[in-house]
């Protein structure tokens, strides 16, 4: 999984055409076959019109496509392009592999070489299918690409793959396009309807899944639609099937990590990143690409898993590992996530218990795209906290007041509660510097009633009711303190400091076994901590008195 294209304009609008059931198949009887296991890669099948020669790398293409390994997939398909140059599904699909939307990016250019290849325009390109079914599937692909805004064109395409799904209700290829179509809307809608959204999408993957167990797609976007604390149960037989169905692309490998952190299974969450880092590593000497190409989503998820553990050492070395691969200005190496990923690292790492040791940078993108504003201001945010608690006031003054305006100009978007959450509380730090001490407790519990919006993943930021929580146990107000930290624990079940805090919130506010089956749920966590951890005595100590 790499995040490394540009983006560009927008082009094209075409309307949908109906599902026809006269297709030539290839691959097998029933729709079954496909790319077999040893592959590494899921079982997926797409009945089509194209050479034989064209099938081997089309299928492949497709397996890549569900599993989010964008950059195989496009050669897959273009190979079957040369293979077959009349093969038209083959550039709708390669079309779709530079759309990344679960990511927030899209390199429009590409999909809309992909398809000038095809044809000139939509009418042209749809009338080179050979058959109903990939007339349809072409359609929604011109609808994705059309020239048209970008939320309007993403729900003409999941809306012409909800038609789809529901002409075909046991097709899974329907079903998991329709899902993630459906996903990739979720920026554009609040409240109720992303719910329902949501819901949808769910339901289609697990469709697919229960139907076709060894789908890439209906398991990796059972995942995707559940990936908070309160759905991930539901997603927990698709994660620990994912990795089996898949074990050969480092995303398949990582993807079920959100399910474990969301879960608090830490053992399972550094399992699955540590086996997604390397098959990353093997990539990259694989196709002898630069080292900015690896996956730091993935590391990032690891240390964070690491620190859950106690492992305060190899959550460090990883710090040190990215800068090694990365060289001194990694933050001007074109592409997302490689620009922020040391800062990043480095901030995880002193939010939960380590050293507050570097400064996030404050970066211009290269590309305008969602996931880089969301990387921006994320970096604005943690140059303002680091800055606080550093006594850099001028610049952590600034930085707040930036995020700030940032989150006063988003207030209509569906993440806006959490900015604003996550301004009060920059806000609460710097009175907190101050002589009223009652002022910044306000901001404090402001800012935690905002901030009760589970983070999809590792929270890139402070945990305001941590922040509280640490500061009525200096005043002594345990019971206030213990309600602060279970509210973190709603959110992330099992956190390691909100379980620290907790323990010792319970013990100040009089309740012993509380305190000792916190410190005892933190133990769990903590069985593979390092030695010297300081709060490991603590924590044996608290659990110990409440067995005797």
């Amino acid at each position: 999984m790499r995040f490394l294209r540009g983006t560009a304009t927008l082009i094209a609008l075409v309307g949908a055409t109906t599902l026809g059931a006269q297709d030539h198949q290839h691959g097998g009887a029933g729709g079954r076959s496909g790319i077999p296991d040893t592959a590494g890669l899921g079982e997926v099948s797409f009945p089509n019109s194209g050479a034989a020669a064209a099938q081997g790398p089309f299928l492949r293409g497709l397996a890549l496509l569900h599993n989010f390994e964008y950059e195989d997939a496009a050669d897959a398909f273009q190979d079957a392009e040369r293979r077959d140059p009349a093969f038209a599904l083959a550039f709708w699909m390669e079309a779709l592999t530079y759309r990344h939307g679960v990511w927030g990016t899209e390199d429009l250019e590409s999909a809309r070489g992909a398809l000038a290849r095809l044809g000139p325009d939509a009418e042209a390109r749809l009338a080179r299918a050979r058959t109903p079914r990939e007339r349809a599937f072409g359609a929604t692909v011109e609808a994705l690409f059309a020239q048209a805004p970008e939320p309007q064109r993403v729900r003409a395409w999941a809306d012409s793959l909800r038609r789809l799904a529901a002409a075909e209700p046991d097709d899974p290829e329907w079903a998991t396009f329709a899902a993630i179509a459906i996903m990739d809307s979720f920026r554009w809608l609040r409240g109720l309807e992303r719910a329902r959204a949501r819901d949808e999408s769910a339901a289609l993957a697990q469709r697919a899944f229960e139907a076709h167990p060894r789908h890439p797609g209906a398991a990796h976007f059972v995942i995707h639609a559940n990936d908070d604390p309160v759905h991930a149960p539901l997603a927990e037989r698709a994660a620990r099937a994912y990795a089996q169905i898949a074990p050969s692309t480092d995303h398949a490998l990582h993807m079920p990590s959100h399910i474990f952190v969301q879960l608090g299974a830490w053992d399972d969450a550094v399992a699955a990143n540590e086996r997604s880092w390397a098959a990353s590593r093997a990539w990259v000497s694989r196709r002898q690409a630069p080292n900015a190409h690896n996956s730091w989503h993935t590391l990032s998820w690891l240390q964070y898993a690491y620190l859950q553990q106690g492992r305060m050492r190899a959550a460090r070395a990883l710090i040190d590992t990215a800068r090694a691969l990365l060289g001194a200005r990694s933050d001007t190496i074109r592409g997302i996530d490689v620009r922020f990923a040391v800062a990043e690292l480095e901030f995880m790492y002193g939010a939960n218990g380590g050293s507050w040791s570097g400064t996030p940078p404050a970066i211009v993108a290269l590309e305008p795209s969602a996931r880089a504003s969301s990387f921006e201001t994320r970096a604005l945010y943690q140059r303002a906290v680091v800055a606080r608690l550093r006594g850099e006031t001028a610049t952590a003054d600034e930085a707040a007041r930036r995020f700030r305006a940032v989150a006063d100009s988003l207030q209509s978007q569906p993440n806006a509660r959490g900015l604003l959450a996550s301004a009060r509380l920059l806000e609460a730090l710097a009175a907190l510097r101050g002589a009223d001490r009652a002022h910044a407790l306000e901001l404090l519990r402001s800012a935690a009633a905002g901030d009760t919006i589970a983070p999809l993943g590792p929270p890139y930021r402070l945990l305001a009711g941590e922040v509280l929580g640490a500061e009525l146990l200096k005043d002594r107000q345990g019971a206030e303190a213990a309600a602060a930290y279970e509210q973190v624990l709603r959110m992330c079940p099992r956190r390691s400091s909100a379980l620290l805090g907790l323990a010792r919130a319970k013990r100040m506010a009089g309740d012993p076994a509380g305190a000792a089956a916190a410190y005892r749920e933190l133990l769990v966590n903590w069985r593979k901590a390092d030695a010297d951890l300081p709060a490991l005595a603590e924590a044996r100590s608290g659990a110990a008195l409440a067995a005797r």
